[in-house]
């Protein structure tokens, strides 16, 4: 197979080889062998199948050019040796497209919606509200680069409930500030920054009568510009920013409800209208309207999650708290006398942020007032840390984000690890230049890799195995973990091997080395919103 008819990876030419024998192409995954003396990638595809399709697969294997050595080990191992063609159209394709060699790997071009951060306009952006925003952003760039036609989207739960006691809190702040009384709502928000915005509204209306309802929207007109700043300086953008309130003004909520309602789907109880959920495979009916006449959240996600469906996407992603996890099955049950399979709406869940100082963990709370905001801390430590830090760690595993570490302008610091070993793949190239050493013609070089460089571009090789994984499973995470193996090899490159040496077939050879590694660490960086500095 020729490397340019598409952008083809490694795993384009395997399934091809597999499909001559099999008639189809089969689930495929690749791995780097611990051990070396079992090749330089392996697959265990072939343990389910039988020995003569073993052995047609392996003499098919053996006649790839791409291949030095070919080995089957019991009870289907398939372990291959790359031949020096191989890395030579690979490096080729890599160095034509760069950043873009594996752009547009998936085919499918699959309309996908990735919902996240969707905070509670009632304040500043937590540590938690950080997290989601990282994992959602990440992801929707993994998505869009493979291929995928995404829409980022905020859900402004700007009605209910909890704006309007954001709105009591600063009407009360006011009221104290201008030394009147008035009395402060008890589940109100007690954060300094409540007090902030009612002096900022008492300056802007400074002359003019104090109108109660005029400064509540006034106050989350404040706190949305606020959190919008805030997911900017975070680097992250949306391209939609949908509105609770706008939704319930279409009368979208009313006719959820009355479409169940003609369903049979609606009855009363206590005052309150349930759903018959349990119909569906809840362990229990939902409340979706409360006997004050409030909509519950259940009700508002519904009809929120019908709009995405109407809006023709194929699947909607949602980044939500481990603290919902009681709510998933629930709102996709409640779906479903809409016509809206399971499969629609899929929902990542990340634990909480813990963030410590000292050996001692920093506790906080919103409504007491007692916490560290995302701003604060993007000031304190820098964009780049904090995005890297919380990827790092899988969304449900709980995540210690360690402020000594975070602020330490060393190795230590696994982002500056990371940069590092990109700024050191700039800074042989700026010495290339200034001694006037050309870059190799690629059809020249000797490809025949040995030792650490070939760990280091097999590396590069399976780095589609891992895009691919983190795109099918939803886990950015993964880019974060292979950018720091990549950089750990890369370090231990640089620190044993001259590069500029006077041999020029091994000079050649480790230029390219150099070069690979920096474009692949240039996309990955890019893919988790981090950035390339040329020097540190």
């Amino acid at each position: 197979m020729d490397w340019s008819d598409k952008v083809v990876v490694l795993k384009s030419i395997l399934l091809t080889e597999v499909e001559k024998v099999l008639g189809e192409k089969p689930p495929l995954s690749l791995y780097i062998p611990k051990n070396k003396k079992y090749g330089d990638i392996s697959s265990n595809f072939l343990i389910k199948f039988d020995d003569s399709v073993k052995e047609r697969v392996l003499e098919v294997f053996r006649e790839n050019r791409y291949f030095d050595k070919v080995e089957l080990i019991p009870p289907g191992f398939l372990n291959m040796h790359f031949s020096s063609k191989f890395y030579k159209d690979f490096i080729l394709d890599l160095f034509s497209k760069k950043e873009d060699y594996l752009r547009n790997l998936f085919s499918d071009k699959k309309k996908i919606q990735v919902e996240f951060v969707s905070a509670n306009p009632t304040g500043p952006l937590t540590l938690g509200n950080g997290r989601n925003a990282v994992i959602g952003d990440t992801l929707a760039n993994i998505l869009s680069y493979v291929g995928y036609d995404v829409q980022r989207e905020y859900y402004l739960n700007d009605a209910g409930r909890k704006i309007e006691l954001l709105k009591e809190s600063v009407w009360a702040r006011i009221m104290e500030i201008k030394g009147e009384d008035y009395d402060f709502p008890e589940d109100g928000y007690k954060g300094k920054y409540v007090y902030e915005i009612a002096e900022r509204i008492i300056e802007e209306f400074k002359g003019r009568q104090l109108d109660k309802e005029e400064v509540g929207e006034r106050a989350l007109e404040i706190i949305i510009e606020s959190i919008k700043e805030d997911l900017s300086l975070f680097g992250v953008e949306f391209d939609n920013w949908f509105s609770e309130r706008k939704m319930r003004e279409r009368g979208e909520v009313e006719e959820v409800l009355n479409f169940l309602k003609d369903k049979g789907l609606i009855y009363e109880k206590e005052g309150a209208l349930w759903f018959k959920s349990t119909e569906f495979g809840d362990e229990k009916d939902r409340v979706l309207v409360k006997s004050s006449g409030d909509y519950t959240y259940t009700l508002t996600d519904i009809a929120y999650h019908v709009n995405k469906w109407k809006r023709g996407f194929d699947r909607v992603i949602d980044v939500w708290g481990w603290d919902h996890i009681g709510h998933v099955d629930p709102l996709k049950w409640a779906l479903k006398p809409f016509g809206i399979p399971e499969d629609f709406l899929y929902v990542i869940l990340y634990h909480i942020v813990h963030l410590v100082e000292g050996g001692k963990e920093v506790k906080m709370s919103k409504t007491k007032g007692e916490f560290v905001t995302l701003r604060e801390l993007v000031e304190d430590i820098g964009k780049d840390t904090v995005r890297f830090m919380f990827l790092a760690r899988s969304p449900s595993a709980p995540l210690k984000f360690d402020l000594e570490v975070a602020r330490k302008k060393s190795l230590e610091n696994p982002v500056y690890y990371i940069q590092y070993a990109y700024t050191r793949t700039r800074a042989i190239e700026r010495k290339r230049v200034e001694r006037n050493i050309p870059f190799p013609d690629i059809k020249n070089v000797n490809f025949n890799f040995s030792g650490i460089e070939r760990e280091i571009m097999n590396k590069i090789v399976i780095f589609e195995e891992t895009l691919s994984s983190s795109a099918k499973n939803y886990s950015p995470h993964l880019l974060p973990f292979f950018a720091l193996e990549l950089s750990k090899l890369f370090h231990s490159f640089y620190h044993d091997l001259p590069v500029l040496t006077e041999d020029e077939e091994i000079r050649d050879r480790r230029l390219v080395v150099v070069k690979s590694v920096e474009i692949l660490l240039r996309l990955i960086l890019r893919l988790m919103g981090v950035s390339t500095p040329e020097r540190m």
